[in-house]
């Protein structure tokens, strides 16, 4: 991606994991690894500055309100409250953090399969 990539909106739809996307999963470093994380979600590449988010559990199902909630809570901050030119490159970074480590959420960046 370009650096300064825009992006403005998210919306629920299908991502392509062929290209650039990011899953979420949930759980606590405390309790286990990522490979036991719950995958929640995906956010796919940003076209016309909107990025498809897809929900790798049920968002309806009671059971897994908290997660959902916290997802949306998290794409919402670091793609639009933290206002960085990049988001997209931000998201990235956020990736190699400890704070993305230590979050109930953790982002993991997957490149271009091509």
């Amino acid at each position: 991606m370009n650096s300064g990539t825009t992006v403005n909106r998210w919306q629920e739809g299908r991502v392509d994991r062929a290209k650039e996307h990011f899953e979420l999963r949930y759980g606590s470093v405390k309790d286990c690894a990522w490979d036991e994380w719950l995958p929640a979600a995906l956010i796919g590449l940003p076209f016309d500055g909107v990025v498809n988010v897809q929900f790798l559990v049920d968002p309806s199902d009671p059971l897994k309100e908290d997660v959902v909630s916290e997802v949306k809570r998290e794409i919402q901050f670091y793609l639009f409250e933290l206002k960085k030119p990049d988001p997209w490159l931000y998201a990235k970074y956020h990736c190699g953090t400890s704070s993305n480590v230590y979050s109930q959420v953790h982002w993991s960046f997957f490149g271009s399969a091509s």
